[in-house]
């Protein structure tokens, strides 16, 4: 059972506005057609369960998806041995470590690591167009399913 709303037709995006690409990346969000939910770490915090379930999601360690450059104590060392209450304390004293958004949709989770690569997240299918001429209107209607092609 899931902690994070699922819905096919709502975009989660889990964000760090402190972070350029968190900023890039929310403006794509918020021109995309579908409902949008944004969680912005650095004015609110995610609970444990929640953070671990995304790392279980995206089947990444918390030393894979939070960046310990970005964190103001720069005393920490040896994070291999941390558990994941430590790298959520981490993450919620130090917005900024989440350098890379994570966008939710429906049972889709994944790591943002360019802003573009929000597009898989649209439906974009540009895939079987045909080309015309300039004057004639283009065709935009979806012509395959459950295919990302970026």
């Amino acid at each position: 059972m899931s902690i994070l709303a699922r819905n096919k037709k709502q975009i989660t995006l889990i964000y760090s506005s402190l972070s350029p690409l968190g900023k890039q990346v929310l403006g794509y969000v918020q021109a995309a057609d579908k409902k949008i939910e944004t969680i912005d770490i650095a004015k609110e915090k995610l609970g444990d369960t929640i953070w671990v379930e995304i790392a279980e999601q995206l089947e990444l360690p918390f030393n894979e998806i939070f960046n310990l450059e970005f964190v103001e104590n720069e005393t920490i060392e040896n994070f291999d041995n941390f558990d994941a209450d430590d790298w959520i304390k981490i993450v919620n004293n130090n917005p900024l470590v989440l350098q890379r958004p994570i966008a939710v949709n429906g049972h889709r989770v994944m790591q943002v690591n360019q802003r573009t690569a929000i597009l898989k997240f649209f439906d974009v299918d540009s895939a079987g167009l045909k080309k015309g001429f300039q004057s004639e209107p283009p065709n935009i209607t979806k012509t395959t399913e459950g295919e990302d092609f970026i």
